[in-house]
């Protein structure tokens, strides 16, 4: 789970809130406030969406499980920041990603290098790399117990 409060400056902090927004679903009220018009969203193997109207667009075709079958069942989302540096509105996280779907799966996992740019105190390009392979990569096991309300619970309450 992304801990927004480990930023530094507030490049770091828009880039954190927004990759918390995709862990708690609130992703297109976020874009609308903390990006450009304009924003470039990139990620590996993928075509580049250029522009807030696009990405919703996506979003509502699927999003990326349109692209990557793999991620056809996924629920919820969640990542493991590991680190996090910034220099004059350029920030770079390295992270791992997690696609959970409703069994507690964990569909896909990349191991990214995420770099975000910030122009005018909001972001205009955030571009994640990394190996593909995850695309079809073996799901892990259910997770015994799971219970996806509360996970979903305890990630708004910050817990998860």
């Amino acid at each position: 789970m992304i801990d927004t409060t480990v930023a530094t400056n507030h490049s770091e902090k828009l880039v954190l809130e927004l990759i918390r927004s995709m862990e708690t679903g609130g992703l297109a009220n976020v874009v609308q406030a903390l990006c450009t018009d304009d924003f470039v969203w990139a990620n590996s193997g993928l075509e580049t969406i250029y522009g807030q109207e696009a990405l919703f667009a996506q979003m509502a075709a699927g999003g990326f499980s349109s692209q990557i079958p793999i991620l056809k069942p996924m629920t919820h989302f969640s990542a493991d920041l590991m680190h996090m540096a910034s220099r004059d509105g350029v920030v770079f996280t390295e992270r791992v990603d997690h696609h959970w779907d409703e069994t507690g799966r964990d569909l896909m996992t990349p191991h990214i290098c995420g770099v975000a740019e910030v122009r005018d105190n909001k972001i205009s390009a955030f571009r994640d790399f990394y190996d593909v392979c995850c695309y079809t990569q073996a799901p892990t096991g259910k997770q015994e117990g799971f219970d996806l309300v509360s996970f979903r619970t305890a990630q708004a309450n910050g817990n998860a």
